[in-house]
């Protein structure tokens, strides 16, 4: 009997194919990495102005939007913050940053990076800078550190005096995750100008080393370790020119610097503004701040190479977290409705029982809005200083760092609620004995450096906008007119942050008879507001810019 060649050939035609099939390259690894940033304790909604005053944010709808991310990738997702995590709000600071912890704990952050303000709140207790030897300037953050289930990410902060990573519980240089079989690092780093944008008196002992070098003292290690994946995430920004376009700061810098492979993502913050490119090649995000939108991008990641495949990878625009349509009806995501979740919805409402009985104190109104800026004639901080100025007749001149006062005052009731979000920082009063000399170098810092100028009360200043910096002050007046004495001595009322150096001014430093009153300039514009009933928008210049050629009063 001859048996047909037909079932050999067709069993030889199967294997073959079958060898062919199991020699295809495997498919990419999606990998879903989410971010936030600056997010400033703001576990309640707000109306975004960027979206002419939609509603955004809220950890009711937070939640949801990163449910739905995780759905469309399970397995896939890293979700991170880029630091700045829980000063800003009063719901936030009645627990010391506790409410945001446990809020990132339940809804599972992975990781976050160190950001100058996590340093804000000082010692556990009342005051933001130590009052005597056993206070420790770095209390509350290791307590935050050893409440939270994620780690804190910093690479370049070391101790000061022996030079070495600081052994903190749960605070890390790096962590390398899993996700779909592929091992992600993500390296954490810090804003190198953190001494001078958190109250000095609280890092004194810590040290910030530059950023490229921090990040690859660690980069070896993470890959040597299997990382096919590297992130970097760092509460450092950068800005975009309006006009040019030009793309600067820190984060840009650190992205030039670096070769092509050596990281796949950068994620950002400390700015407050978002960034959705590619700078050198590497692809930079960082999100709008509290809590308003997240920065999102989906990685493909070659198995078998163990690379990120460049080509591949999707940058999405700012994720915005609207709590609705315009029209009322839920936003959809993803595929899916956006609808505050239920856990998450009674977290809040325990959290705002907690401070109900401060959020609601009536203070007073005001008769129209009082603009926040860092720029020239902030009606707030005409409003926080005059306040200063009026609680000690002493004072000649009251001083307040634009950069410390957080948001504008709107037209109508103003609550203690709205003024700690004003005026977040716990600073007290201070007194200082400064000469005319030393008054026109502070402003002339002011007026020169990237924080914002001085605000002040009982100055007017005239300068010219284009003159170098230093010399840009055309003259000083005082209230009756009277020019500013150069020689003279005169009684200045400010801020702890600033005496001791915060946003550079390390002039304050340098006067006499220091005294610090021990009370929360907080405070004294709560009584302030409560004792006039009504308070607006004064008139204005007390920065007037003006051509050098012009004539100066």
């Amino acid at each position: 009997m001859r048996i047909s060649p037909r079932p050999t050939r067709l069993l030889l035609c199967l294997l073959l194919w079958a060898s062919a099939a199991g020699a295809r390259e495997p498919a990419p690894v999606r990998l879903t990495i989410v971010a936030t940033s600056d997010f400033h304790g703001a576990l309640e909604p707000r109306f975004a102005k960027i979206l002419g005053g939609r509603e955004v944010g809220g950890i009711d709808i937070l939640a949801a939007y990163f449910r739905a991310i995780r759905r469309d990738n399970p397995g896939g997702v890293l979700l991170l913050d880029a630091g700045d995590l829980y000063q800003g709000t009063l719901i936030s600071a009645a627990s010391e940053g506790r409410a945001v912890v446990d809020f990132y704990n339940a809804v599972g952050y992975d990781a976050a990076a160190l950001g100058n303000h996590d340093f804000d709140f000082g010692p556990i207790g009342y005051h933001s800078v130590p009052t005597c030897a056993e206070d420790d300037p770095l209390g509350v953050l290791k307590e935050r550190l050893r409440q939270a289930r994620f780690p804190f990410l910093s690479a370049n902060l070391l101790d000061r005096r022996s030079g070495q990573p600081l052994d903190w519980p749960n605070l890390k240089p790096y962590v390398i995750f899993e996700r779909r079989g592929i091992r992600v690092a993500v390296i954490g780093l810090s804003s190198v100008d953190t001494p001078l944008v958190t109250n000095p008196a609280n890092v004194r002992d810590l040290e910030f080393r530059p950023l490229l070098a921090s990040l690859r003292r660690v980069l070896p290690e993470v890959r040597q370790k299997g990382a096919s994946v590297v992130i970097v995430l760092a509460h450092v920004g950068l800005s975009v020119d309006e006009k040019s376009g030009a793309v600067a700061g820190h984060l840009a810098e650190l992205a030039r610097s670096l070769e092509p492979g050596e990281v796949d993502l950068i994620l950002g913050g400390h700015e407050h503004v978002p960034y959705v490119a590619r700078i050198n090649g590497i692809p930079v995000m960082q999100s709008w701040p509290n809590g308003q939108s997240f920065a999102r991008c989906e990685l493909f990641v070659d198995p078998r190479a163990g690379k990120v495949l460049q080509e591949r990878t999707v940058l999405h625009e700012g994720d915005f977290v609207l709590r609705a349509e315009r029209d009322g009806q839920p936003v959809r995501f993803l595929g899916r409705r956006m609808l505050p979740q239920t856990k998450y919805v009674r977290l809040l409402r325990r959290f705002k029982a907690s401070i109900a009985h401060l959020q609601s104190i009536r203070l007073g109104r005001a008769a129209a809005d009082l603009a926040n800026r860092t720029g020239l004639d902030s009606p707030v901080g005409n409003l926080v200083t005059d306040a200063m100025r009026a609680a000690d007749d002493s004072i000649d001149i009251a001083m307040y760092n634009a950069g410390g006062l957080r948001t504008s005052i709107p037209c109508g009731e103003v609550t203690f609620g709205r003024l700690f979000e004003v005026v977040p920082f716990d600073n007290n009063l201070v007194k200082v004995t400064l000469t005319g000399a030393q008054v026109r170098e502070i402003l002339e810092h002011g007026l020169a450096a990237q924080y914002g100028v001085m605000e002040v009360s009982g100055l007017k200043v005239v300068f010219d906008p284009e003159a170098p910096a230093g010399q840009r002050i055309l003259a000083i007046t005082g209230p009756d007119g009277v020019e500013l004495d150069l020689a003279a001595f005169y009684v200045v009322g400010t801020n702890e942050f600033v005496l001791n150096g915060g946003d550079g001014y390390y002039t304050f430093a340098r006067g006499k008879d220091i005294q610090n009153t021990y009370t929360l300039i907080r405070e004294l514009v709560a009584s302030y507001i409560k004792a006039k009933g009504t308070v607006g928008p004064d008139e204005g210049g007390r920065y007037s810019p003006r051509p050098s050629g012009s004539k100066a009063p």
